[in-house]
C-alpha cells in the first residue's frame, strides 16, 4: 500500500485502487455565524472547490472518494446552505470518480441529520466506520470492535482537526497537520481539517477528543504546507 500526501487530503493506491480521503468539512458554518449575528461573507464553499480542483488536477480521478465525517456543522437541523453545499459537493465529487467508483461517508459528531441530504442522491453510502482491504476508516469520536481485526493494519482518522504551533524567535504559527504514530499495533494518521476558517488544535495544548488514547508525543508530524506540499516535521514531542 502507498500512502501519499496531496496538501490537506490523504491519497491511498492500494491493489490497483486509488482513494482519496477528506477530513471535517463543517459545511454551513458560515450561517451558523450569521444566525449567531457574527457577519462572514459566504465564500468558504467556492475557495473549497478551487482547492479541490488543485488536487484533481493532479491526481486524476478515484476509485473511491471518503469523506471522515463531519461533512455539515449544524447540530440541531439542516440549514439552508447546508442543504445547498452538501448537494453541490456531491454532485462535484462524483464526476472526479470513476464510473464503477463510489463516496463513502463515515458519519461524524454533527452528521446526526445527514442522511436526509444524502436521500437527495443516488448511491452515497452513509456508515458509522468504513473497511477496505487492510484499512480501518473512522470519523475519531467513537470506537468499534470490528477495527481491531488482525487484518487490519491501519487506522485512518479525523475529528481531531491536528494543527501544530510552529516558532521563529518570538514569532508562533499554527499549521495544520497530519499526525501519524503507532496504536496496539495498527499504523495510525490523523488527517486535518478541510475546514479553512480554523487551523486547529495543537496535541501540546489541547484534547483532540479523540476515542483512544494516543501518546501524539511519539507520532510524526507532517505540516500542510502550500502548493499540495506536505512537510514532515519529525516527533511532535521533539518539536519547540
Amino acid at each position: 500500500m502507498e500512502i501519499s500526501y496531496i496538501g490537506k487530503c490523504l491519497l491511498i493506491s492500494e491493489k490497483g485502487k486509488k482513494i482519496l480521503i477528506i477530513g471535517d468539512l463543517h459545511l454551513g458554518y458560515e450561517e451558523v455565524l450569521n444566525q449567531g449575528g457574527v457577519f462572514v461573507t459566504r465564500k468558504m464553499f467556492d475557495e473549497m472547490i478551487d482547492y479541490f480542483n488543485e488536487v484533481f488536477d493532479k491526481i486524476g480521478k478515484m476509485d473511491k472518494i471518503i469523506l471522515l465525517g463531519d461533512v455539515k456543522h449544524n447540530f440541531g437541523g439542516i440549514l439552508k446552505q447546508e442543504w445547498n453545499d452538501v448537494l453541490e459537493l456531491i454532485d462535484y465529487l462524483s464526476e472526479k470518480i470513476e464510473k464503477e467508483g463510489e463516496i463513502v461517508i463515515v458519519k461524524g459528531n454533527h452528521d446526526t441529520i445527514l442522511a436526509p441530504i444524502l436521500k437527495r442522491r443516488e448511491g452515497i453510502k452513509l456508515v458509522d466506520y468504513f473497511i477496505f482491504e487492510e484499512i480501518g476508516f473512522l470519523h475519531g469520536d467513537k470506537d468499534f470492535k470490528e477495527i481491531y481485526d488482525k487484518k487490519i493494519k491501519y487506522w485512518i482518522l479525523g475529528h481531531g482537526h491536528p494543527a501544530v504551533k510552529i516558532r521563529e524567535g518570538v514569532k508562533t504559527e499554527k499549521y495544520k497537520c497530519f499526525l501519524e504514530g503507532k496504536f496496539k499495533g495498527k499504523k495510525v494518521f490523523v488527517v486535518p481539517s478541510f475546514f479553512e476558517y480554523n487551523d486547529g488544535c495543537d496535541p501540546r495544548d489541547s484534547n483532540l477528543g479523540m476515542a483512544w488514547n494516543f501518546d501524539f508525543m511519539k507520532f510524526r508530524v507532517e505540516v500542510v504546507g502550500e502548493n499540495l506540499e506536505v512537510l514532515d516535521f519529525g516527533e511532535l514531542g521533539k518539536l519547540r
